[in-house]
């Protein structure tokens, strides 16, 4: 095999005696790629990990590429570029691999992930992972139980992540890996086999930001469509627990089929700092289960607020939710705004014209509200933002944060909103 691993290759593949998961980040044209190649092309032949002493289940392998024109353009293509010397066998329509050993290793687009279903894989690589499902690692993971199987996933950051560190595979490789799990990184500019002039040129030519996340893989760089750009570790909290000075507020996005957001808030008036320091957060939860489980908490709370359509009369009840919980003895209050008008209160807490920050969530106990609020986007195509209205997907939580703030912190009206009718 015609393969001079350079210094971050090698630690990679030495990695595997250590950790069954591994993922190699690293800037485009970085050579990541080939680590992951090689890799299927060394399990394969060694046959790995293998057990089966009776040779009943043959030893799998399985390559996954987000499409198929990436799996056979791309990932398939180098596996057999560096395959060629030990003479396998190819099924094109099947995009199969038969070594001279025994051994199996399957080409799966991530598009059709049904095929996992069934293996019982020794070794999985994931190329381009930055570009899969989360449910295609899950997947993975479980078809290499069995086995005690590898996993290694290959992939670069690009210009069209919005937010990288809410990618799922931050969440894996870097922010809270277990203790199976290992993730090296690298710029393009380690790869001695890319051309030094081009990496001047690209940084020369591109502007910093898509440099940055396209060869660097720097995981703070924002993209352009972020409705919170400026939200960072600076807004995060940890193990907040609300004192005798702290105002308590509850905010619900009413929802079934999709989630139901209530979210709990503790404004310290002094100062002028908000804390959102609880959350449920659930799809098909009735109005009884969310009761019950914010009277739970026990939460000394203020004021109610709600999305406005929570006036709404209900075909199932025959009422509206803001009625319902009238009848329990609590007032919701709503006000109708425009989304685009109660964005700049909610940025003015995450970061003010005089960079102090006002807004803060507690990450132990509301990963769905940081998620959601890290990824909440405008629309756009090509690189250019399409309209001003957000998108509409996993916005249960920024909208009910938009609901407390425009109705508690809103500095624009001299008067509290009024409460709302019932029916």
């Amino acid at each position: 095999m015609d393969y001079n691993a350079f210094k971050e290759q090698s630690i990679f593949h030495l990695a595997a005696e250590k950790y069954r998961i591994r993922f190699a980040l690293a800037g485009k044209r970085s050579g990541k790629t080939e680590c992951g190649a090689v890799e299927g092309v060394r399990f394969t032949e060694t046959q790995h990990g293998y057990n089966d002493k009776r040779g009943v289940d043959p030893y799998i392998g399985v390559i996954i590429a987000p499409t198929n024109d990436m799996l056979r353009r791309l990932s398939m293509a180098k596996f057999m570029a560096y395959a060629k010397p030990w003479g396998y066998k190819f099924n094109s329509t099947f995009q199969e691999i038969y070594w001279p050993n025994g051994s199996i290793v399957y080409g799966i687009s991530g598009e059709k992930p049904a095929r996992l279903e069934g293996l019982k894989a020794h070794w999985i690589w994931i190329d381009e992972v930055l570009q899969c499902k989360e449910q295609l690692f899950l997947e993975a993971k479980a078809r290499t139980s069995d086995t005690q199987g590898h996993i290694w996933c290959t992939g670069s950051l690009g210009v069209q992540f919005n937010n990288p560190k809410a990618h799922w595979a931050y969440k894996y490789a870097k922010e809270k890996p277990d203790e199976q799990t290992w993730c090296i990184e690298w710029p393009t500019i380690n790869n001695p086999y890319f051309p030094k002039e081009e990496i001047a040129y690209l940084k020369d030519t591109l502007d910093p930001r898509t440099f940055r996340q396209m060869f660097e893989i720097d995981w703070n760089v924002p993209g352009n469509a972020l409705v919170y750009e400026q939200f960072d570790e600076a807004n995060l909290a940890r193990g907040f627990v609300p004192e005798a000075k702290h105002e308590i507020y509850c905010a619900i996005d009413w929802g079934f089929a999709h989630d139901m957001a209530c979210l709990f808030f503790a404004y310290d008036r002094a100062n002028d700092r908000v804390t959102l320091f609880d959350e449920i957060v659930s799809s098909r939860m009735t109005l009884d289960q969310l009761y019950d489980r914010i009277m739970a908490k026990g939460y000394p709370i203020k004021e109610w607020i709600c999305d406005s359509a929570g006036g709404q009369t209900r075909e199932q009840s025959g009422k509206s939710n803001i009625f319902w919980f009238h009848e329990k003895g609590i007032v919701l209050k709503r006000r109708r705004t425009l989304i685009v008008d109660g964005i700049p209160i909610v940025r003015s807490y995450i970061r003010d014209g005089k960079g102090r920050v006002k807004f803060f969530i507690d990450e132990t106990r509301c990963p769905k509200s940081i998620d959601q609020l890290r990824n909440y986007s405008y629309p756009e195509k090509d690189g250019t933002l399409t309209a001003e209205k957000p998108v509409k997907i996993d916005d249960d939580c920024p909208d009910a944060i938009r609901y407390f703030f425009v109705n508690i912190l809103d500095k624009r009206i001299q008067k509290k909103p009024k409460v709302s009718s019932f029916m």
